[in-house]
């Protein structure tokens, strides 16, 4: 009998316990039949990404209409007010306005608006039109501070807790019998001949061998990394003569080739690397000036939705993220002679001023930075 080289065994391993591994998760562990194990390599879950954002409810406007990106989030804006509502996560739809200034804004504008109504649905929770425009008069009635020649307003937009939202999904993973694992870093991952993953982890205690059935890997930034880890066993064939004719077709190939139980071989997967993106927010100490998000129209390529002025739950304002590319993605440190200096400031208020005029670079601070 040949010797087990792994410790545990379970149907399903998710690697990263950010929001999307920990909703995984709740959702393997929910619909039972079969293990579930969650391993994050932090202290505690959703300490990179998950944490380290604007908090936002978003709508699915910005993004081609065929996406996955955009069908996801126009499902999930639905199912996010939902998830909260049921259990009572600390979330408040909002609303959001973007703001044009120029003539090419309001043409943006018109057509996003229009895209809106061809995208979303009107749901018994959303009968309204899923955006409208404001003119300039209608704005500064509303939002005296706010300037602009017109704003598109998505009232399907809101802000969420979200670290109510990753204790909701981690407690509900463990309720339905489902395990999570912290301060556990893969290292190794191997597809077996006969089925299933081998994943090699670092933990506090010293390695660990899993065997699981399925894995899925929801590392974030370090998903390239993870995906980089895999092994795929091999075996080697006959001597082999392939002729490739015109339209593909190979005319002569080693029969034995067609032996080969396919789970022995795949190729290898295709190179994949990320590229990190940085970017800090900035408090401001100042009383808030607005009641709702307000985002600037975004760039042509999407690179970023600009420095947008979102709020927290508790009604203060902060603004970012900027765009800074970076080669680290552990690095969230904020440099104080830099993106904290006063001079930082000042060029971060010249950009917020914009749409918000009344801003004081006195009053901004640099909060903190996540990476994308």
């Amino acid at each position: 009998m040949a010797a087990v080289d792994y410790e545990y065994e379970v149907d399903h391993l998710v690697i990263g316990a950010g929001v999307v591994g920990l909703a995984i998760a709740e959702k393997l562990a929910a619909r039972g039949g079969g293990s579930t194990l969650l391993v994050e390599k932090n202290a505690a879950a959703g300490q990179e990404t998950s944490s380290r954002n604007s908090e936002v409810i978003h709508a699915g406007l910005y993004y081609p209409p065929d996406s996955l990106k955009t069908k996801l989030c126009i499902r999930g804006n639905e199912m996010m007010y939902d998830l909260c509502e049921r259990y009572n996560v600390n979330h408040k739809q909002i609303t959001k306005w973007v703001v044009g200034q120029s003539e090419s804004d309001l043409e943006y504008l018109e057509n996003l608006s229009k895209k809106a109504d061809r995208l979303l649905p009107r749901t018994k929770r959303m009968p309204g039109p899923p955006t409208y425009l404001l003119s300039q008069e209608e704005m500064r009635a509303q939002e005296p501070f706010v300037k602009g020649r017109a704003a598109l307003v998505s009232p399907r937009t809101g802000i969420v807790d979200v670290h109510e939202l990753m204790q909701l999904l981690e407690a509900r993973t463990q309720d339905h019998g489902g395990d999570l694992v912290l301060q556990c870093e893969v290292n190794g991952l191997e597809k077996l001949a006969r089925g299933g993953f081998k994943v090699s982890m670092d933990t506090p205690a010293g390695p660990v061998v899993v065997k699981a059935a399925t894995v899925i890997n929801s590392a974030g930034l370090h998903s390239d990394m993870v995906y980089s880890m895999m092994q795929w066993p091999s075996v080697a064939p006959k001597a082999t003569t392939i002729y490739t004719l015109a339209g593909d077709d190979a005319s002569v190939k080693d029969a034995s080739l067609a032996d080969l139980d396919p789970t022995n071989f795949e190729p290898p997967l295709p190179p994949f690397k990320l590229h990190y993106c940085k970017g800090h927010y900035y408090g401001y100490s100042g009383k808030a000036l607005v009641s709702r998000l307000i985002y600037p129209v975004p760039d042509r390529n999407l690179t970023s939705l600009g420095t947008h002025l979102t709020l927290d739950l508790a009604g203060r304002m902060r603004f970012g993220p900027d765009v800074l590319y970076v080669d680290d993605p552990h690095d969230y440190s904020i440099d104080p002679s830099t993106v904290g200096s006063t001079s930082s400031m000042k060029t971060v208020a010249q950009v917020i001023q914009t749409y918000l005029p009344a801003i004081k670079s006195s009053s901004l601070y640099a909060d903190y930075a996540g990476i994308r």
